[in-house]
């Protein structure tokens, strides 16, 4: 008995097509001809030609999940709406290769009564028998993807277990066969070399960036194509370029594979997506052959560069990389008390900023924190500190500064002489491509002659950068330069004082020979605090600083005070003082300058004789009103029994008439003097009373809107309904300087029906 019969054949059949790469379907023609030839299998089961629909959209896409398969989800849709008779397929392998989704198509089928038909046998999921079949198919496809996948991996694991699995070679590297070598092009080694060397002198990796935008430092990248050429562009370095090649390990000379491995995630959607986790522990790789190669740093230069970025990372316990704050010692200050680090917290303006060194030991966030100290009294004990210890051989500190600066200098001036040579070489290259074409080829020698002109161009911008650059940041040193570093490193005090020196550049060297500074509040005898310095050599240093409380710190010096008297009792006022004591360089703890006012109030408190009246800045009192009649402001607003504020808003809009002029009897300030005539006034009352509510009931009995809403306990909006739609009459008048508004007059019988109408 034939298992086709007529219902499958009133419906159409499906031919699906598939493979699982595009390569597949390139090379692997044949078998995708078979699969389009059951098109002629179906018409000769009796399909006719118009009901035989070929699917082939998930040419080119793996069968271990439906998601990205459209061609299988309409398949399965038309299966559910029961337009489909058979499934026409090489294998089953080709419908899926996951349990799961054949499973569900089956289901389909087997409740839709759809066929599934190969080269060689036609199944009906119905029967038990097929069904069993077809199951059996479908987990030995599942379990064939798998055991393919295990050999595959299984051969390039064994091969890269022994470092001879070609590998993408990172910037600087190719492979050579068997393993990575360098760059043949020297500048291309040159420009890795001096990025990674750089980061040992630099506290950060934004720092090397910065350095590489300031220096117009390009770094080398490759681009691979499709047909495995790769082309090497010079682009400026990037955050996530630095930081790439940091955490390389190839860069340190090892083989490194299986760094990353793939797990399965469920989205919040509820599809199943692949998640790649990678692991920074050599330990977990898959395989690590350390000293594969050679490298561009060591291995222990290698793990001190993570070292350094995991510090650096915010939120970390240890001192993150040196930055332009104005405390000295973040992230070297260690609690005494409870051995916690130590943060610090700002306070004040930018001009006055205070900071402190806070610990918050085992309290919570939002609870009292252990102790605070103030940070300036400590950062300039340990600063001084700091200068008095460092005292080494002028001569080793010289030749060592000197030798530092040169390596710097020529590995930054060879990158740029590497650049000029590679600009000239582009030239020559550009000018041998148009000599050798063909003049007759006009369009070709238009275009070769333009790239010739810009890669001439491109030689003078990159030789006037270079004499930018030497000429700025001393790529290359001279004699004067020279004299100039061995000057400098005689005297290290003086450049920790300079003005060119930044506070970052400061605690970088603190760091270089100071490993923690330890803090501790001493109360007794005396109120102060002890410094504990930790030396990277091992040695330790010990001082006590004073650690006044705020009314001591914010008191004025004695020294000041005397200073003050001294002024004083030469009778100068206390503008006068202020200005002395600015020039002199006294401060005022609690401003930026000194101040009359704040003269005369040091005065006052500690009982000084206050300074005379400054004759230049006193100015008697105006009087009332000119000789002529005019009025003062204070004088004009007594008089209109109004305040200062409604004067100078009536002047501002030019209701009130005003004179500028210098009252000579008393100073030179211009004053105003306001003319009142009898129009100024009924004008300024006019003005006052404009803005004024209107009374809710005139002397005549009228009643305003907002008055008999009130009347009769109703909101105004009704009110104005009814005088627009005609049931109440009012009339549009005005009331002593409002503009035109409604008044409605209602008598008893009126206002009686009205009261029913709304209680109605």
């Amino acid at each position: 008995m034939s298992k086709i019969r007529a219902e499958h054949l009133q419906r159409k059949a499906c031919v699906y097509v598939r493979q699982s790469t595009m390569k597949q379907v390139l090379e692997n023609s044949e078998s995708t001809d078979r699969q389009y030839g059951l098109a002629d299998r179906a018409r000769q089961l009796g399909w006719c030609t118009t009901a035989v629909e070929i699917i082939d959209e998930d040419l080119g896409k793996s069968g271990t999940t439906a998601a990205p398969r459209k061609g299988f989800t309409r398949l399965a849709q038309a299966v559910a709406h029961g337009e489909v008779g058979a499934i026409f397929a090489i294998e089953v392998s080709r419908l899926a290769r996951s349990s799961q989704d054949w499973q569900r198509l089956l289901s389909l089928c087997t409740v839709a009564r759809v066929l599934v038909v190969d080269e060689h046998t036609i199944y009906d999921p119905a029967e038990a028998d097929d069904k069993l079949l077809l199951d059996l198919k479908g987990t030995m496809s599942e379990a064939e993807l798998t055991w393919l996948r295990l050999r595959l991996r299984g051969a390039k694991l064994n091969k890269a277990r022994r470092g001879e699995l070609h590998l993408r070679p990172a910037t600087g590297y190719v492979w050579g066969g068997s393993k990575f070598e360098f760059d043949p092009d020297e500048s291309v080694c040159a420009a890795i070399r001096t990025l990674l060397e750089r980061f040992t002198l630099e506290p950060s990796a934004r720092a090397v960036v910065r350095w590489a935008r300031e220096t117009n430092f390009l770094v080398p990248t490759r681009q691979f194509r499709s047909d495995a050429v790769t082309d090497m562009v010079w682009r400026p370095l990037t955050m996530g370029r630095i930081q790439n090649m940091l955490h390389n390990p190839v860069y340190a000379g090892a083989y490194t594979y299986g760094k990353s491995t793939t797990r399965k995630i469920l989205t919040d959607d509820g599809d199943v997506a692949s998640a790649r986790h990678f692991s920074s522990d050599p330990e977990s790789w898959a395989v690590f052959i350390r000293d594969a190669h050679e490298g561009f740093i060591s291995w222990e230069q290698y793990e001190r560069n993570l070292a350094k970025l995991q510090a650096n990372a915010r939120g970390t316990a240890g001192p993150t990389a040196p930055r332009e704050g104005a405390a000295l010692l973040a992230g070297l200050t260690v609690c005494g008390r409870c051995g916690r680090r130590m943060g610090i917290s700002y306070h004040g303006k930018s001009n006055r900023r205070q900071y402190y060194y806070i610990c918050f030991g085992n309290k919570p966030a939002a609870g009292p924190s252990c102790w605070s100290v103030s940070g300036r009294d400590i950062d300039n004990a340990t600063e001084t500190l700091f200068l008095q210890t460092m005292v080494p051989s002028e001569l080793e500190l010289s030749l060592a500064v000197e030798q530092v600066a040169a390596t710097q200098a020529e590995s930054l001036a060879s990158q740029w002489r590497m650049r000029v040579e590679r600009a000239r070489r582009a030239v020559c290259l550009a000018e041998r491509r148009y000599k050798a074409v063909d003049p007759e080829h006009r369009v070709v020698v238009r275009t070769l002659e333009r790239q010739w002109d810009e890669a001439l161009r491109e030689v003078e911008d990159v030789e006037r950068q270079y004499a930018k650059a030497k000429r700025e940041h001393r790529v290359e040193l001279n004699a004067q330069d020279r004299a100039q570093i061995r000057a400098i490193a005689h005297n290290l005090s003086d450049v920790w004082q300079s003005a060119t020196t930044k506070q970052a550049d400061r605690k970088a060297m603190l760091r270089l020979v100071i490993q923690a500074v330890t803090l501790l509040p001493v109360d007794v005898p005396s109120r102060e605090t002890l410094v504990r310095v930790q030396w990277h050599s091992g040695a330790a240093s010990e001082l006590g600083v004073s650690r006044p409380t705020r009314a001591e710190r914010l008191e004025t010096p004695p020294e000041v005070l005397d200073k003050i008297r001294e002024l004083v009792s030469q009778g100068l006022p206390a503008r006068q003082v202020a200005v002395a004591l600015n020039e002199a360089g006294v401060k005022p703890k609690t401003a930026s300058k000194w101040i009359a006012q704040g003269v005369r109030s040091t005065c006052t408190k500690h009982g000084i004789e206050r300074p005379p009246i400054d004759p230049e800045r006193y100015v008697r009192r105006l009087p009332a009103r000119h000789p002529d009649g005019r009025y003062s402001l204070t004088a004009a607003a007594q008089f209109l029994d109004v305040n200062t504020y409604l004067v100078k808003k009536a002047i501002q809009r030019g209701i009130l008439q005003v004179d500028l002029e210098v009252y000579l009897p008393f100073g030179q300030h211009p004053v105003r003097w306001i003319r009142l005539d009898d129009d100024d006034v009924a004008s300024f009352r006019t003005y006052i009373t404009r803005g004024r509510s209107l009374p809710a009931r005139r002397p005549n009995g009228s009643y305003s809107v907002k008055g008999l809403a009130e009347h009769l306990a109703v909101p105004p909006w009704k009110i104005q309904r009814w005088l627009n739609r005609g049931d109440l009459k009012g009339v549009r008048e005005t009331f002593e300087h409002h503009p035109e508004s409604w008044w409605i007059y209602l008598d008893d019988t009126a206002m009686m029906q009205l009261e029913e109408k709304i209680r109605g």
